[in-house]
């Protein structure tokens, strides 16, 4: 069950935070009946920009986005916490972050434009 995207990378989006037009905060999209997006080699370096601009944007809710993924990890989250509108808020920015760090691995290991299907 869930959204998934492939293609030069794959994953699953996260289930109740991430819409799936978040690759479009990376690339372009293709077509109209499905989410194909194309995201220039040429990009990368805006898409590190915004990815350093999300990161510290991230730090406001008081933790990098690097120890709020290994809390999640490591399963720390109080059910209470986890029902709270901030909590929400950051696991829909971090899921924006993962997203554009896999994009931006994948950018610098290929050398090339991506390309990546998603179901709406």
């Amino acid at each position: 069950m869930g959204r998934y995207y492939w293609g030069d990378i794959e994953g699953k989006f996260w289930f109740g935070v991430q819409p799936t037009s978040d690759l479009l905060e990376f690339g372009h999209d293709e077509s109209e009946s499905r989410l194909n997006v194309w995201i220039p080699f040429d990009d990368l370096q805006d898409i590190a920009e915004k990815l350093r601009t999300l990161k510290k944007a991230f730090r406001k809710h008081g933790i990098t986005f690097q120890a709020f993924m290994t809390r999640l990890d490591k399963g720390s989250t109080k059910a209470k916490e986890a029902k709270t509108a901030k909590w929400q808020t950051m696991c829909r920015e971090a899921s924006l972050i993962e997203l554009g760090e896999k994009i931006l691995i994948e950018l610098k290991k290929k050398k090339d434009d991506l390309y990546i299907s998603g179901d709406y």
